[in-house]
C-alpha cells in the first residue's frame, strides 16, 4: 500500500475529473452516504461527491479487459469491483480510506468475467456468479481471501452454457448469510451453504413456465421476494414458494430490469425509462403504486438518442429521500446517464419528482473531436451522438450543449474561446459561442472534414478537405493557399509555435510533411507507404527541434525537424498510439493508446516505451488527446464517450508553479438578443414598478382593514371585559358566601376531630403497651436464636479445620509418593550410568586386547577385524542413543518434579485465599445478622402500624356505611327536587321567550305608531295651511264688500282678487278638487279603520299579558313554597349531617344550596324582566290613548275641500 501510494505521488500526470460512465457495468452506481455516489467510468470506479463536486478514483488490475459487475455492503463501508479478462479477479475497497482491502482470484472459475456479485447481511461472506460457459457460483469469506465453495448453475440443455445473459441476477438472504437465491433466463433456484458445499434448496416457481426473470430483491425484513421479468410482471415469492403476480404489475410487455427495495416497499425501473414507486399496503393488492416517473432525455436536453433510455441500476441513499439512477441507450449499450430523483414525502407533488441530471448529460456515443482555448477555461467536444458540448473544466460543469442534425466530425477552438470551427458530415461550420448557446457565423462546403485546427495566434486555422490542406483567414474567412501533396487521407495537423509559419501534417500515405504557411509551399517530407500515420507532434523549435509520429505499426518514430529524417524508433507494445501531444516546459511527449490508457514519456526518450509511465482511464481506444495552454491540464477523448481530465505533475512527481491564471469574463451576444434582452428588462422593470403600486395599495388596504378590525376587538374587548367584572362580582359574592359556610363547617368539623383524636389516643396507648409486651417476648426469642446460630457458626469452623487438615494430609502423602518416585528415578539413573561407564571400561580394555591381535594378525584376519570393528562402532552408537533417551528422560522427571513444586505452591496460595474467604464471609455473616435484626424491627414497627390502620379503617367503614344508610333517602329527595326545579327552568325559559317575542311585537306596534304620528303630523300641517288660507280669502272678501255699492271699483277689486289668488296652472280645478276629496276620504276611512284594529289588538294583548301574568304569579308563588319547603328540608338535612360529622354531605348540601339560591336568583331576575315588560305595555297604551284625540279630529278636515269647492 505504501509503495503505491509513493508511485502515485511521484507519477507525471493524476486524474482530476471525468465525464462519462460506463453503462454495461452491473448495479453500476451506488449511495455510498447521503452526498457521495459510486459508479465505473472506463477501466475504473468513481466515488462523486456531489456536495463539492468532486471526484475520487478507484483502480482495478491494470492488465484487466474492464469491469463487469459492482456491489457494497450493507454497511456502506466496502465495495467490490469485479474485473474481466484471462484472470478475472474482485477487488474490495474500504470506502472511507478509498484504498484496496482485498483482490479475491479463482483460476478454477471457468470463465472470463464475473456477472453479478451480491455481499451477505453481515458483510463477511460474498457471493459471486461468474459467466459463460461454466456460469460457476462461489462462496467466499472474502476478509480471509479464501472461497468456500463453488457449484455451477447452468443447466444439462445443450448451448445453455454458451448463452449470454443467462444467469443475470444472485442475492442472499437478508436473515440468513447461508442461503442464496439465483435467477435467470427461465432460472429460479435456490442454494445453501452446509457442510463446506452449495447444495440445492427447496423452493422456486413450481409448475409456473420459464419466464425471462431480469431481477429479483429479498424485502426488508421478511421472507418475501419480489422478481421481474422481460414481461413486465411482478412476482412475490413467499417463503421460497411463488404466490402470485402482484395486481399492480405493469404487465404490459416493457422489460423491468432493477428493482430495489426501501423500508416502505420497493423500486423498480426497465424499459423506457420508467420508473415505478410501490408502498407496502394492507389491502388484498398488498402493494400500491405511488409515482411513475418517465426518464426523457429530451426534455431539458434536445439530445438525439437512438430511443427511450433503459434503467440500468437503482440505489437509495441512507436517508431514502434520494435516488440514484444509471441508464443506457439501449440494450447492451455501454453509453448511459447518471440522474438522481427527489421521492422525500414532501415532494409528491408532481412538479418536484423530477429527475436531474448528477453531473451533467454525457456524450451518448464515441467522441471523435476535441479542442481547448487559452482565454477561458473552457473544452469543446463532438462525437457521434450528434451534439456538440462546452465544458468548464475549472468549475466541472457543462456550459452548453447543442444537437444537429447531422453527426460532427471534428472541431477545433478559437484561442478566444469566443469561437469554434466544426466539420460535419455535409460542411465545415464557422460558430459563435454566445453565453448559453452556439449559432452559426459562416459555412464552407467542404463535405466530412476528418481535422480542422486554429493557429496558436488564432489568425488562421487550416482544413483538411481530401487530400488537400485548405488555409483561411480567421477574421475575414477568405482562402490563403491551397496545400497540396498528399496522396492519402490526412489524418493530423500540427501548427508549429510561435509564429505559425509552419504547418506539420500526417496521413495514412505514410507520409509526414512540413508546410510553410506564408509561401504556400512544402518545406520538406517523409514517407513510408507501409504505415499509416494517425498522430504527430513536435517541440516547437525549427529547425534544430525533434518530432515524434505514430502509425498503425505499433512504433514510435523520432525525426529531426530540418531534414525529417528518422533518429530514433521505438515499439510501442500491443496496443498501438493513435494520439499525441507535446509539454515543451515539462519536456514530456504524452500519447492516447488503443487500450484507452495515456503514456507519459519524459524526453530525450533513451529507453523508449520502457521509461513510460502508463495511466489507465478509457475502456475503449483514445481518438484525442490535448492539452492546456499552461500544460496543467490534459484531455483525453475515445470511443467510450468519456471525457478525461487529468493534471500535469513534474519529471519528479511535483506539480508546477502555479501560475496567476486570468480567464476572460466576456461572452458574445447579438444586436437582436440584446434588444430583446434590453426590451425584457424594461418590461420587468415596468411590471416591477406596477407591482410596488399594487403592494402599496394593498399595503394601505391592508392597515385599514387592521384598524377598523383593532376597533372591533377593542369594543369587543371592552364589552367582554364588562361582562367578565360583572361575572367577577358575582363570583367575589358567591366565594363569600361559600366562605362563611365553609368557616361553620370547618369548625364543627375540627371539633369533631378533636374528640376522635382523642379517643385514638386513649386505643393507641393500650395497643403500645402490648406492643412492649410483645417486644419483650420477642427480644428473649432473638437471643435465644442468637445463641443457636453461634453455635452452628462455631460447628461449621470446626468441619472447615477438619476438612483443611484432611486436604493438608493427603496433599502431604501425594507429594512424599512424588518424591519417593523420583528418588527412585535418580537411584536408576545412578545405575544406569555405573553401567554404562563399566560397558565403556570393558569395552575399552576388549579395544585394547583385539588391537594387539590384530597387530599380530593384520595381514591375515584385516577384512574379518575391520567388520568387527563396525559391528563394535553400530553398538557404540546404539549405547549413545540409550544415553540420551536416559538424559531426555530425567529431564523430563526433572520438569515434572518442578510442575508438582509449583503445583504444591499454587494449593498452598489457594489455601490462604480460601482462609481470607472465610474470614470475609464470617464479617458478612455478621454484617447481615445485624441487618437482618434492623429489618425484623422494621417489620414489626410495619405489622404494628399496619394493624393500628386496619383498625381505624374498621372504624371508620362502619362510620361510612351508617353515613350512606342515612345519606340515600336524602339523596332521592334532592333528586327528586332537582328533577323539579329543572322543569320550572324548563318553564322560565318559554316565559322568558314568549317575552321576548311580546317584546318584538311591542317594538313592531311602536314602529307603526311612529309611522302613522308623522303622517297625522303631515296631515295637522295641511289643515293649518287651509286654515290659514282661507282667513286669508275671507279679510279679502270682507274688504271687497266694502266696495260693492261702487261696481267699477267692484270690479277691479274682484279682477285683482282673481289675480292674487287664482294661479293660470289650475285649468281643471274643479276635476282635481274631486279626485282629491276621493283619496282624503278613502285615507280617512283607513286610518279610522286601522286605529279600530289597533286599539283592539291592544286590549285583546292587554287581556292575554294580564292572564300570562297571574298565571306566572300563581306559578312563582308555589314555586317560592316549595323553594321554602326544601330549604327547610335542607337546614334539617345539614343539622343531622352536622351532629354525624360527615364533611362530605354537608359540602353536598352546601352545594345543593348554592344551586338552589342561583335558582332563587334566576327567579328574581324573570320577575324583575316581566314587571320591566309590564311597564312597557303600560307606556305602550299611553301612547296610544295620546294618538286618539288626533284621530278624531280628523273629520274636520273635510272642511278645507269643501271651502275651495264654494270659493
Amino acid at each position: 500500500g505504501e509503495l503505491g501510494t509513493m508511485q502515485n505521488d511521484l507519477s507525471m500526470t493524476s486524474r482530476r475529473h471525468v465525464f462519462g460512465m460506463k453503462a454495461d457495468v452491473k448495479d453500476n452506481v451506488h449511495y455510498v452516504d447521503d452526498q457521495t455516489v459510486a459508479y465505473p467510468v472506463g477501466k475504473t470506479f468513481v466515488i462523486y461527491n456531489q456536495a463539492t463536486n468532486t471526484q475520487k478514483f478507484m483502480m482495478g488490475q491494470e492488465r484487466a479487459d474492464g469491469l463487469s459487475a459492482m456491489a457494497i455492503t450493507p454497511n456502506k463501508k466496502y465495495i467490490a469491483v469485479a474485473t474481466c479478462g484471462e484472470s478475472p479477479s474482485i477487488e474490495i475497497f474500504d470506502t472511507t480510506t478509498r484504498k484496496r482491502r482485498k483482490s479475491l482470484n479463482l483460476q478454477e472459475l471457468g470463465s472470463r468475467e464475473f456477472v453479478c456479485l451480491s455481499f451477505s447481511s453481515d458483510c463477511r461472506h460474498l457471493v459471486t456468479q461468474g459467466g459463460a460457459p461454466e456460469w460457476n457460483l462461489v462462496f467466499w469469506t472474502w476478509d480471509r481471501l479464501k472461497s468456500l465453495a463453488m457449484l455451477s448453475t447452468a443447466p444439462d440443455r445443450a448451448g445453455s452454457k454458451t448463452e449470454k445473459g443467462y444467469i443475470t441476477c444472485v442475492t442472499s438472504n437478508p436473515s440468513d448469510p447461508y442461503h442464496i437465491c439465483v435467477s435467470g433466463n427461465g432460472v429460479f433456484r435456490f442454494y445453501r451453504f452446509a457442510d463446506g458445499q452449495l447444495k440445492p434448496a427447496p423452493g422456486g416457481m413450481g409448475k409456473r413456465e420459464p419466464q425471462n426473470i431480469l431481477c429479483h430483491r429479498w424485502l426488508k425484513d421478511s421472507d418475501r421476494i419480489i422478481a421481474s421479468t422481460d414481461t413486465g410482471d411482478l412476482l412475490l415469492i413467499e417463503n421460497c414458494e411463488f404466490k402470485c403476480i402482484l395486481p399492480l404489475s405493469p404487465s404490459d410487455g416493457l422489460s423491468i430490469d432493477v428493482i430495489t427495495v426501501w423500508s416502505r416497499g420497493f423500486i423498480c425501473g426497465g424499459d423506457m425509462g420508467l420508473i415505478s414507486i410501490y408502498e407496502q399496503s394492507d389491502e388484498k393488492e398488498l402493494f400500491r403504486k405511488v409515482k411513475t416517473v418517465k426518464i426523457d432525455p429530451k426534455k431539458d436536453t434536445d439530445v438525439v438518442t437512438d430511443g427511450d433510455p433503459i434503467i440500468k441500476s437503482l440505489s437509495l441513499n441512507q436517508s431514502e429521500d434520494h435516488l440514484a439512477i444509471s441508464t443506457c441507450n439501449g440494450l447492451g449499450s455501454s453509453f448511459g446517464q447518471l440522474y438522481v430523483l427527489n421521492i422525500a414525502p414532501d415532494s409528491n407533488k408532481p412538479e418536484a419528482m423530477q429527475p436531474e441530471y448528477l453531473l451533467a448529460p454525457f456524450h451518448a456515443g464515441p467522441i471523435t473531436g476535441i479542442d481547448t482555448c487559452i482565454r477561458k477555461p473552457l473544452v469543446a467536444t463532438c462525437g457521434k451522438d450528434h451534439t456538440i458540448r462546452i465544458w468548464n473544466y475549472v468549475e466541472h460543469t457543462l456550459e452548453i450543449v447543442k444537437t444537429f442534425p447531422v453527426e460532427a466530425i471534428s472541431i477545433a477552438m478559437h484561442p478566444s474561446g469566443l469561437h469554434i470551427l466544426v466539420g460535419f458530415a455535409d460542411k465545415l461550420k464557422f460558430m459563435n459561442l454566445y453565453g448559453d448557446d452556439m449559432k452559426e457565423f459562416k459555412s464552407f462546403n467542404m463535405r466530412a472534414v476528418p481535422e480542422c485546427k486554429f493557429s496558436h495566434g488564432g489568425q488562421y486555422f487550416a482544413v483538411v478537405h481530401g487530400q488537400v490542406i485548405q488555409l483561411y483567414s480567421t477574421y475575414t474567412c477568405e482562402q490563403i493557399a491551397p496545400l497540396r501533396g498528399p496522396t492519402g487521407k490526412i489524418r493530423c495537423l500540427c501548427w508549429l509555435p510561435p509564429d505559425d509559419t509552419r504547418l506539420l501534417s500526417a496521413g495514412h500515405d505514410g507520409a509526414v510533411y512540413d508546410w510553410n504557411v506564408k509561401e504556400g509551399r512544402k518545406e520538406g517530407d517523409h514517407v513510408m507507404k507501409a504505415v499509416q500515420y494517425t498522430s504527430v507532434a513536435s517541440n516547437g523549435s525549427h529547425p534544430s527541434g525533434l518530432l515524434w509520429a505514430v502509425g498503425n505499426d505499433r512504433k514510435l518514430r523520432e525525426m529531426e525537424m530540418g531534414s525529417l529524417s528518422i533518429v530514433n524508433e521505438w515499439e510501442v507494445g500491443d496496443f498501438p498510439l493513435l494520439s499525441l501531444t507535446y509539454a515543451p516546459n515539462h519536456k514530456l511527449l504524452l500519447a492516447g493508446a488503443e487500450d484507452g490508457s495515456i503514456k507519459v514519456i519524459s524526453t530525450p526518450v533513451q529507453n523508449g516505451m520502457h521509461q513510460a509511465e502508463t495511466t489507465i482511464a478509457h475502456s475503449a481506444p483514445i481518438s484525442k488527446i490535448c492539452m492546456t495552454f499552461d500544460e496543467s491540464i490534459l484531455f483525453s477523448v475515445g470511443d467510450d464517450g468519456c471525457l478525461w481530465m487529468f493534471d500535469i505533475k513534474e519529471k519528479d512527481g511535483r506539480g508546477p508553479s502555479k501560475r496567476e491564471v486570468t480567464y476572460a469574463e466576456e461572452i458574445l451576444i447579438s444586436k437582436a438578443d440584446l434588444e430583446e434582452k434590453n426590451t425584457c428588462i424594461t418590461d420587468l422593470k415596468q411590471k416591477v414598478d406596477e407591482l410596488k403600486i399594487e403592494m402599496d395599495y394593498l399595503a394601505r388596504k391592508r392597515d385599514i382593514k387592521h384598524e377598523e378590525k383593532i376597533k372591533e376587538m377593542q369594543d369587543q374587548f371592552k364589552e367582554d371585559s364588562e361582562k367578565q367584572w360583572a361575572k367577577f362580582e358575582a363570583l367575589l359574592s358567591l366565594k363569600q358566601e361559600q366562605e362563611l359556610a365553609f368557616t361553620e363547617i370547618r369548625k364543627e368539623t375540627a371539633e369533631k376531630h378533636r374528640k376522635e383524636i382523642a379517643k385514638l389516643e386513649s386505643d393507641y396507648q393500650s395497643k403500645i403497651q402490648s406492643a412492649e409486651d410483645l417486644k419483650t417476648k420477642l427480644g428473649k426469642n432473638l437471643a435465644e436464636q442468637k445463641v443457636s446460630y453461634e453455635e452452628q457458626v462455631r460447628s461449621a469452623d470446626t468441619l472447615l479445620e477438619k476438612t483443611r487438615k484432611e486436604m493438608h494430609e493427603n496433599f502431604q502423602e501425594s507429594l512424599n509418593i512424588e518424591k519417593e518416585a523420583c528418588e527412585a528415578l535418580r537411584n536408576n539413573e545412578r545405575d544406569l550410568v555405573k553401567e554404562h561407564r563399566e560397558i565403556r571400561t570393558q569395552l575399552e580394555k576388549d579395544t585394547d586386547d583385539e588391537i594387539e591381535e590384530i597387530k599380530e594378525r593384520y595381514e591375515k584376519r584385516l577384512g574379518t577385524e575391520r567388520d568387527h570393528f563396525l559391528q563394535l562402532k553400530g553398538e557404540n552408537g546404539i549405547m549413545r542413543k540409550k544415553f540420551t533417551t536416559l538424559q531426555k528422560e530425567i529431564a523430563d522427571k526433572n520438569e515434572e518434579i518442578t510442575q508438582l513444586m509449583d503445583a504444591l505452591q499454587m494449593l498452598a496460595h489457594k489455601i490462604s485465599k480460601i482462609e481470607l474467604d472465610i474470614d470475609n464471609l464470617k464479617g458478612e455473616i455478621k454484617d447481615r445478622d445485624e441487618t437482618i435484626g434492623d429489618k425484623e424491627k422494621r417489620i414489626y414497627e410495619l405489622k404494628k402500624k399496619n394493624q393500628e390502620l386496619e383498625k381505624f379503617k374498621f372504624v371508620l367503614d362502619f362510620k361510612i356505611r351508617e353515613l350512606k344508610s342515612q345519606i340515600e333517602p336524602r339523596q332521592d329527595e334532592i333528586a327528586s327536587a332537582k328533577q323539579k326545579i329543572k322543569e320550572m327552568d324548563r318553564d322560565l325559559e318559554r316565559y322568558h321567550q314568549n317575552n321576548l317575542a311580546l317584546y318584538a311585537t311591542i317594538e313592531e306596534l311602536k314602529k307603526k305608531i311612529e309611522v302613522q304620528q308623522r303622517e297625522i303630523h303631515k296631515l295637522a300641517n295641511k289643515l293649518k295651511d287651509a286654515e290659514t288660507y282661507k282667513n286669508r280669502v275671507r279679510t279679502d272678501l270682507s274688504e271687497l264688500v266694502q266696495k260693492i255699492q261702487e261696481p267699477k271699483q267692484l270690479s277691479n277689486a274682484v279682477a285683482g282678487l282673481y289675480r292674487k289668488h287664482v294661479k293660470k296652472t289650475v285649468s281643471k280645478a274643479p276635476q282635481v278638487d274631486e279626485g282629491l276629496h276621493t283619496e282624503y276620504t278613502r285615507q280617512k276611512e283607513f286610518l279610522s279603520r286601522t286605529v279600530d284594529s289597533l286599539k283592539k289588538k291592544s286590549i285583546k294583548d292587554n287581556d292575554g299579558r294580564k292572564g300570562d301574568a297571574n298565571r306566572i304569579m300563581s306559578e312563582n308563588v308555589a314555586l317560592i313554597k316549595e323553594i321554602n319547603d326544601l330549604r327547610k328540608d335542607i337546614r334539617a338535612m345539614r343539622a343531622s349531617s352536622t351532629e354525624k360529622g360527615n364533611t362530605k354531605t354537608a359540602l353536598g348540601t352546601l352545594l345543593h344550596t348554592t344551586q338552589t339560591e342561583q335558582t332563587l336568583r334566576e327567579l328574581d331576575m324573570q320577575r324583575s324582566e316581566i314587571e320591566r315588560l309590564r311597564q312597557r305595555v303600560a307606556e305602550a297604551e299611553a301612547a296610544i290613548e295620546q294618538c286618539r284625540p288626533g284621530s278624531r279630529d280628523l273629520p274636520g278636515i273635510s272642511a278645507s275641500p269643501e271651502d275651495e269647492t264654494s270659493l
